[in-house]
């Protein structure tokens, strides 16, 4: 059937998932190739063409393209964006470098602050205010505004992002300035910060806007550019003029292209988000409502605790201690990943991480001249990935190259015979990525051992439980094709837009028709945008949130309102108390409550693919899944130098219903579920594995 087709890509680190769906058939075929840093968009065209290469298809059966990837992350990383001006109110010259006056590290006298991304000499100020109920105290200077375009032209700026005080309350100042500085500087982005976020606290306003101008020339041409490759019949994959193509953004949702231009720092951190909404998806086919993901990846593990099977969201996140205050979701990444490397510091300990071999030259083991050990290559020895495995389907593994780095860097400077190095490799990377859970569940008040533990990513499932074992969390959830999950997240998310307007007043003095009509603004504009987006009204839901605190305190809390139904404001008071005892332990219902404004989210439901049902199978497995035996030695069975004959299995020879014992392995071109001693895993019809953790 022509034109049924639905692909998506994630660009990490180290690999390039893609995957294909057919709405016809709903077969699923998927590829894991190379990340191409050069040009991220040779990789993702590659990996789109060999999953639709195993359907029979091409780029004119396509209808759908969903996008996820690291491009804005990088590019803020290692600050390789626009050059940028900063434009503000006179006397704020210094706000980006002041900050909030914070020390990452109380009592270390030699803080280095990564670099801005405005220096100094680019920072402008011109005269003009506007008071916080919105009304203007002294014009605008624009005199003053066009003596600063000169100079922006003579420092040949790329972007310039403007903030003025109290803006959210009247964007007057900001537009007239947009509007002079759009025609006084031609060759300049001009980002306003009440374009990018209407809220008040200037300072996380303004490094949001800052953020936004410094992305939007890198990520305007990335995508232009892999929008052209993916519609270039010669070079790329020749899809039809017009076909939607989809970018996830940071808080689950996906943006439209010239979405994703105009507003780029909606995808930061966007990469790990498409794995948390496809984790909710698959574990929902399950009924299973509250897990913990654990996507490992090639330089991180991305952690993210859901309950009731919606992701948490957060609005303020921060990356090489930048601020960001837009809705994202609540993950917590660490740097522990396949690839990350372990080294001996000056105390003679293990450590394992941040740093990661990334693609190039990866790992030792995939014979690219990489001569640091990584946590793969500590698998490889261990015997979990062997001669035979073929990591994303036809990459061999060099497994005399991860023995010499493990042998040479770690074993013989501590005096360990190799496999003992591997071990405790593991079990380093393993204690990091515990204290990561922790973080996000018993630091806030949840018994992991309420959870269940969903590894993904293409190192995950080899991972899942001894983490598991360690927080007593008693079962596991391995997606279907778990090395891609964040690529079907492009295909389960729906479209979304987020606006939050300021109103910050005593909650009794909102009465409920104020209330009612900044709701009623707030959901028109919501519609707007998804009409923009040709959703059709039956496909468009709008979702309110009021952000409350005690009066006193410094941030809010959101509380969900459901605005449709009678008596809601009313008893808005009493969810507050309920959500501050929830989040923090306490609450003071005779304590005053201030109300600091209102969020929408605008959600455009798009079409979710129907995964494919397994065959049934009895307990017993087909003979067609087995592929042999392979020794394998568990870290946490090293002190018996227990090492096993395990059997070896293709996942994709499995049926439902089929039950696996461990020891054993099960094979699949993305990913390698590794089983332990005492570990039962049972095949779902949905495709996931269910395991049983053994104590």
């Amino acid at each position: 059937m022509p034109g049924s087709i639905r692909i998506a890509s994630d660009v990490g680190g180290t690999f390039t998932d893609s995957i294909a769906y057919d709405g016809a058939t709903r077969r699923i075929t998927v590829s894991k190739v190379s990340t191409t840093p050069e040009n991220r968009a040779i990789g993702t065209v590659e990996g789109l063409r060999r999953s639709l290469s195993l359907q029979g298809k091409s780029g004119a059966d396509v209808t759908y393209v969903g996008h996820g990837m690291t491009t804005a992350t990088n590019a803020i990383i290692q600050r390789k964006g626009a050059r940028t001006a900063f434009v503000t109110n006179a006397g704020f010259r210094d706000l980006l470098l002041i900050g909030r006056q914070d020390r990452p590290s109380l009592y270390d006298v030699a803080v280095v602050r990564p670099p801005m991304l405005v220096p100094t000499e680019l920072c402008f100020t011109v005269s003009g205010r506007m008071d916080a109920e919105g009304q203007e105290i002294t014009p605008l200077d624009e005199a003053a505004l066009a003596d600063v375009a000169g100079e922006l032209n003579r420092l040949e700026v790329e972007a310039v992002a403007v903030l003025f005080l109290h803006s959210y309350a009247n964007p007057a100042h900001e537009r007239r300035a947009k509007e002079m500085l759009a025609e006084l500087v031609p060759r300049a982005v001009v980002c306003i910060s009440t374009d990018v976020l209407r809220e008040f606290r200037e300072y996380e306003r303004a490094s949001t806007t800052v953020l936004n101008a410094f992305l939007t020339p890198v990520m305007d041409q990335y995508l232009g550019s892999l929008v052209a490759m993916l519609e270039d019949g010669d070079r790329g994959l020749g899809l039809a003029a017009g076909t939607p193509v989809m970018v996830m953004e940071a808080a689950g949702g996906l943006m439209t292209v010239p979405s994703a231009r105009a507003n780029p720092v909606h995808t930061v951190l966007s990469g790990p988000a498409g794995g948390v909404v496809a984790s909710c998806h698959v574990a929902g086919l399950l009924g299973i409502k509250n897990i913990i993901t654990m996507d490992i990846g090639g330089t991180s593990t991305d952690i993210s605790l859901i309950r009731a099977g919606r992701p948490e969201i957060t609005r303020q996140a921060e990356l090489e201690r930048i601020p960001i205050r837009l809705p994202v979701i609540d993950i917590n990444s660490i740097g522990a990943g396949g690839g990350s490397i372990a080294w001996i510091d000056d105390g003679g300990a293990l450590r394992v991480g941040p740093i990661s071999a990334e693609a190039v030259p990866g790992p030792a083991c995939y014979g690219l001249g990489g001569k640091q050990p990584t946590v793969t290559d500590a698998n490889v020895v261990l015997g979990r990935l062997g001669e035979q495995t073929r990591l994303g389907g036809d990459m061999a593994l060099d497994v005399a190259a991860s023995e010499r780095a493990v042998s040479e860097v770690i074993a013989k400077p501590l005096g360990l015979e190799p496999v003992e190095a591997a071990a405790g490799i593991l079990r380093v990377a393993h204690s990091n990525i515990v204290r990561g859970i922790r973080v996000v569940s018993v630091e806030r008040g949840y018994d992991p051992r309420e959870f269940t533990l969903v590894p993904f990513g293409g190192a995950g499932p080899m991972q899942g439980t001894p983490i598991a074992r360690d927080l007593g969390i008693p079962k596991l959830l391995i997606p279907p094709s778990p090395g891609i999950l964040c690529a079907l997240g492009q295909l389960v998310s729906d479209l979304r837009h987020d606006l939050l307007e300021t109103q910050i007043g005593p909650l009794e003095a909102f009465s409920t028709e104020r209330a009612a009509a900044i709701i009623a603004r707030l959901s028109d504009r919501g519609n707007e945008l998804l009409a923009a987006d040709h959703i059709p009204p039956e496909r468009r839901r709008i979702e309110i949130q009021v952000d409350m605190r005690y009066v006193g305190q410094s941030y809010e809390l959101a509380v969900p309102l459901d605005y449709r139904r009678d008596g809601e404001w009313e008893g808005l008071a009493g969810k507050f108390h309920a959500v501050h005892e929830q989040r923090f332990g306490h609450a003071d219902p005779d304590a005053p409550i201030e109300l600091v404004g209102f969020a929408m989210t605008a959600v455009g439901e798009i079409e979710s693919p129907v995964l494919p049902e397994l065959p049934k199978g009895g307990e017993k497995l087909p003979d067609s899944a087995g592929a042999g035996n392979r020794r394998i030695c568990y870290e946490s069975e090293l002190a018996a130098n227990m090492w096993y004959d395990v059997p070896v299995y293709l996942r994709e020879g499995l049926l439902a219903g089929n039950t696996i014992q461990g020891p054993a392995v099960i094979e699949e071109v993305s990913a390698t579920t590794v089983l332990y001693p005492g570990d039962r895993a049972v095949v779902h019809g949905s495709g996931s594995l269910i395991v049983e953790v053994g104590a």
